[in-house]
């Protein structure tokens, strides 16, 4: 009997991580196939009721499928950092070693502990990174061993199809294939015309970006658009995230661009059929699950190169004022073709629910 375990990055004070799961939902819903949400870590505040907490392997192997679902989970810059911190801050670990470890046996070696009890696979994830964090606690191995045994590996983009061939014990791994983040898999209602609105949106919380008010000021004197801040969370556990995304999504509607520095708000924004000009630092080694590389992997995967704007030295919005215009009038006269983009950027999500499709039927 087909039963479906979809493995979350569920985190309460993020509108990005609730945009994740939120596909998943509605894509299975859709589909009409028994899933559970699943999250491996109990947070000492309220874990919403439709999630199941489990890290038990034998229950585990109950389900027919397991999906690790979006984001960074089977990559060792999450285990090492994100998951490893909570581990010790709700006390399911004393030592960071300790914490380490148990992020490996629930995001690596699962697949191999299950054998043929589960398919085991890997949902959007991001591996940018993975080979340096894993080099510091010695993972090496168990990420190599996840590259060889998970059923289907379907990351987000292709550095991270790169990043975690590149483990593989193949050169070219049949269980390994580009797919896109899971939040494009959310199906709008409807589409507005972008080019008939009276504000642009804006939201910064993830480079740093300095001088916001007066970079505002600059695109509204040169475009005539009203700014209008977008609600978004990327560390407000209090704030309830259903009504901050679906408050995002009604302002996106309002808007002929968004400018951010926030992933999952790009992703958003573009799936729902706003242009997006994506800030932010200039590009370096994938530290932590928060880096800017992702934003460049993101532009290259869409082909959409053009609305990413890495920020000068300074990471002002005044200074990089006049480069977000041009790329806004560069939208407006077709240069920039959006309609391109989000041809693409169907193709890209038809094969992926594709894939998944034939995941869960396996």
């Amino acid at each position: 009997m087909r039963k479906v375990g979809v493995i979350c990055a569920f985190n309460p004070g993020n509108t990005g991580m609730f945009s994740v799961d939120l596909a998943a939902s509605q894509l299975f819903d859709a589909w009409n196939i028994d899933y559970t949400l699943i999250n491996f870590q109990k947070r000492p505040w309220r874990l919403p009721s439709k999630y199941l907490v489990c890290r038990n392997i034998d229950k585990l192997g109950r389900f027919s499928h397991l999906l690790y679902w979006g984001d960074f989970q089977n990559n060792p810059v999450y285990g090492t950092r994100d998951f490893a911190s909570r581990e010790m801050k709700f006390g399911n670990a004393r030592t960071v070693d300790m914490a380490v470890s148990n992020w490996a046996r629930l995001h690596l070696d699962l697949p191999d502990l299950l054998g043929k009890h589960a398919r085991v696979a890997s949902i959007g994830n991001c591996f940018l990174g993975a080979h340096e964090a894993a080099a510091q606690y010695a993972l090496g191995p168990s990420l190599a061993r996840f590259a060889d045994t998970a059923f289907r590996i379907l990351p987000r983009e292709t550095y991270s199809v790169n990043e975690i061939t590149s483990a593989s014990s193949s050169t070219s791994p049949p269980n390994i294939s580009t797919g896109i983040d899971p939040a494009f898999l959310l199906e709008p209602k409807e589409y507005h015309d972008f080019r008939d609105a009276h504000y642009f949106g804006y939201h910064f919380a993830r480079s740093d970006v300095r001088d916001i008010s007066e970079g505002l000021k600059a695109i509204e004197a040169r475009t005539s658009l009203v700014p209008l801040e977008v609600s978004w969370a990327v560390g407000n556990r209090k704030a309830k995230q259903k009504n901050l995304f679906y408050s995002a999504l009604a302002t996106m509607k309002k808007c002929r661009f968004v400018v951010t520095d926030v992933y999952h708000l790009a992703v958003n924004t573009l799936n729902h059929g706003t242009p997006v000009v994506l800030v932010s630092r200039k590009s370096s080694a994938t530290k932590s699950s928060v880096d800017d590389q992702k934003k460049y992997a993101l532009a290259e995967q869409l082909g959409a190169r053009p609305l990413h704007l890495p920020l000068a030295e300074d990471a002002s919005l005044a200074s990089q004022a006049g480069k977000i215009i041009e790329t806004y009038e560069s939208l407006m006269d077709d240069q920039i073709s959006f309609r391109e983009v989000m041809g693409g950027l169907r193709k890209q999500k038809d094969r992926f629910r594709s894939s998944i499709k034939e995941i869960v039927e396996a």
